[in-house]
């Protein structure tokens, strides 16, 4: 092989019939070209409004945040479900995944067609497994987006999915597929670049900035997870799990998650891998992160959108929960402790922060602040099954289970609790590289889908190496009242340990449930509003942007 191999590279073509592409052959490439041309498609997805997008509509259309006011940022759509046709950020979306597409499209057709010596065979291998599960990434977050769920009501084979091109032919213009016809050829990928990225007992698989055969493992799992195919989602995740590869990061190591140097973290599979100092300023990671929103470190960030208070509920069951690590509560320079709770009112969908400052007087609290307004100026507690303290009042005859803790800053009568799991990366402010998938994950996925098959011991031991690591206390089989409440158990673990990663609403989704946001946030303001969606709204799904409709030469039917 000689000389170097020329393409134009994701060359910023707006529309999908315009793919990235050039005279490439096996006539002049190399191996370092190859590699050269897939580090491009990875680094198309460090763009701003490629993953930040792909994160706002997993993690801000769930119910895992609450936003403390409004904003003319297209960000406010995602949060309150009002869809535009016209978002700059879902038309970056279709835009960077179709040239992700078209680069993958061009390469791997000279890849496979190359006859690469013996010695370079299981490396040419390797990337053509690396490029197949990018294209399949590609895929499977484009069509979250754009499309419903596997399993909605209606059918995958009925609902439309997105456009698939698996070919470089500039004049080629698929019609949408169906959501099923999206998933058989995520599938086909998927399960290819496994085969294709098998190594050698003397090969070093490369780090998890890359594609590998146990992301592509990883990433199976997941798939399948959302298509209700347990038996193979346990079969992957199992695979990965086993594959000695990954650790569970423990105590202070797993509280500071995102700061460590992603090749270095025992539990990360993939990630979209962000340097440090080049990558905060080419992918403008200060002030328009994915981090920021959630917290301001070093005076940099927004620190606006705080977490749900039924997130934090779930979290309080057990104070000790490592997980708390991952909240920054912004203390008042008093040293004040107040009481907190959320006042509802069902018929008027409102539901607002109350907060009345208490002292400690001996082992109880005593309400300081309009104690007249409760039934007992002492704050009442009791012993929860957990065997923990839940304290509560009772006002006009209602009862409110309150949480004690030192008074906290409020921005527009929301308490500031900076989210830290998407920031801070090597102590760099809003330095993040998105976790993709990691081991926890995995347990997660076993455990759900062996509930499915009936193996409920084992499911619930998978469940308990994620409580043991959180510090909080295992469960039994023998605790439960029946068996859906162990399923709701695992549920709820996946909801908190894998809360601000882009998967909460394709859960509940998923499951069939109900996306329930009866708590305070500026989701709630306004008219129309959604409080409870169902996994029928038509609101689950973004839009394709219309200028995409309106450029493509045959017809693109628009979501309902």
């Amino acid at each position: 092989m000689a000389g170097l191999l020329t393409v134009f590279l994701l060359d910023g073509c707006k529309k999908l019939d315009r793919f990235p592409y050039d005279a490439i052959s096996n006539d002049n490439i190399t191996i370092g070209s190859a590699e050269s041309i897939t580090r491009g498609t990875y680094a198309k997805m460090k763009e701003e409004y490629y993953y930040k997008t792909i994160h706002q509509v997993g993690e801000y259309g769930g119910d895992n945040i609450s936003l403390s006011g409004t904003t003319s940022d297209e960000l406010f759509n995602f949060y309150r479900y009002t869809r535009s046709n016209n978002s700059y950020y879902t038309s970056r979306v279709w835009l960077y995944t179709y040239q992700i597409i078209g680069n993958i499209n061009s390469l791997l057709p000279v890849l496979e067609a190359y006859e690469a010596p013996e010695a370079e065979r299981e490396s040419v291998n390797h990337l053509i497994g690396e490029n197949l599960l990018l294209r399949a990434s590609a895929y499977f977050h484009c069509n979250n987006m754009f499309a419903r769920p596997y399993l909605d009501s209606k059918g995958a084979n009925t609902n439309l999915g997105i456009p698939i091109k698996t070919t470089n032919d500039i004049n080629y213009f698929p019609p949408r597929s169906t959501v099923a016809q999206v998933y058989d050829q995520i599938l086909d990928d998927a399960t290819r670049a496994a085969a294709y990225m098998k190594r050698s007992a003397s090969t070093t698989p490369k780090n998890n900035n890359y594609a590998s055969q146990e992301v592509a493992w990883a990433f199976l799992s997941r798939v399948y997870l959302y298509m209700g195919n347990w038996e193979k989602a346990e079969a992957y995740a199992d695979s990965v799990i086993n594959s000695g590869r990954y650790t569970l990061l423990q105590d202070d190591a797993y509280q500071k998650y995102p700061q460590h140097v992603p090749e270095s973290n025992s539990e990360t599979i993939w990630c979209i891998r962000m340097v440090k100092d080049a990558d905060f300023e080419e992918y403008h990671m200060d002030w328009y992160s994915v981090g920021a929103m959630y917290a301001e470190i070093d005076q940099i960030g927004w620190g606006e959108m705080y977490p749900s208070e039924s997130y934090l509920n779930l979290l309080r069951k057990n104070p000790n929960d490592l997980r708390f690590s991952f909240i920054k509560d912004q203390p008042q320079s008093t040293g004040d402790l107040w009481m907190i709770y959320v006042v509802g009112n069902e018929s008027a969908k409102t539901y607002n922060y109350v907060w009345k400052k208490v002292e400690k007087e001996g082992n109880d609290y005593r309400i300081v602040q309009d104690p007249t307004m409760y039934s007992n100026p002492i704050v009442q507690k009791e012993t929860t099954s957990e065997g923990n303290t839940q304290y509560f009042v009772v006002a006009s005859g209602t009862r409110y289970n309150v949480w004690i803790e030192p008074a906290l800053i409020d921005r527009n009568g929301y308490p500031k609790r900076f989210i830290m799991k998407c920031s801070y990366q090597e102590q760099q402010s809003q330095l993040y590289s998105p976790v993709l998938f990691r081991l926890a994950e995995m347990y997660l996925t076993r455990a759900e889908a062996r509930w499915h098959r009936d193996k409920f011991s084992d499911a619930v031991s998978d469940l308990n190496i994620i409580r043991s690591r959180a510090h909080i206390p295992t469960k039994t089989v023998s605790q439960a009242s029946n068996n859906t409440e162990i399923l709701q158990w695992i549920l709820n673990e996946r909801r908190v340990e894998l809360a601000w990663e882009a998967q909460r609403k394709y859960d509940i989704l998923r499951n069939g449930q109900t996306i329930d946001r009866r708590y305070p946030g500026s989701h709630l303001t306004g008219t129309n509003y959604p409080i409870e969606l169902l996994p029928t709204d038509p609101r689950i799904v973004e839009l394709i942007p219309q200028s995409e409709i309106d450029a493509y030469p045959i017809p693109l039917t628009q979501n309902d």
